[in-house]
């Protein structure tokens, strides 16, 4: 299953694929490769691939079932539709919010403002814990 996320975005696709939990796992050509385990055993995993273009990011996403068994090839046994391939994707979707949707950033009041800082006790770090 594939799909492309417009930029901009909050981050870059490598940093959100890590944080929705997905491991790196190798580079084929443009596309980074990333997987996450589905339990304990290497198999099955979830398998990602992602390429940035156009300003923004394509996942393309499917189920590993079992490893690669002939030597030397990717073929494999995987899923690239169904109902855990379209929640996770949605999961996935979830991490990858236009940048206009970030989380906010605090601002603090510039010591020379004025704002918000009321009285500011003289003396050092011990003695605000000590009196």
């Amino acid at each position: 299953m594939d799909r492309f996320f417009p930029g901009p975005l909050a981050d870059r696709g490598w940093n959100i694929m890590r944080r929705a939990g997905y491991a790196e796992q190798k580079v084929v050509g443009g596309e980074i490769g990333f997987t996450r385990r589905l339990q304990q055993t290497p198999f099955p995993r979830l398998h990602a691939y992602i390429e940035e273009r156009d300003g923004g990011t394509r996942v393309s996403l499917h189920i590993d079932q079992k490893q690669p068994t002939y030597g030397g090839s990717r073929a494999h046994g995987g899923e690239y539709a169904g109902p855990l391939v379209e929640r996770e994707m949605e999961r996935i979707a979830a991490f990858f919010r236009p940048a206009a949707q970030a989380a906010p950033t605090t601002s603090y009041p510039s010591p020379d403002s004025g704002e918000g800082m009321g009285e500011v006790s003289k003396g050092g770090f011990f003695s605000r814990l000590f009196g």
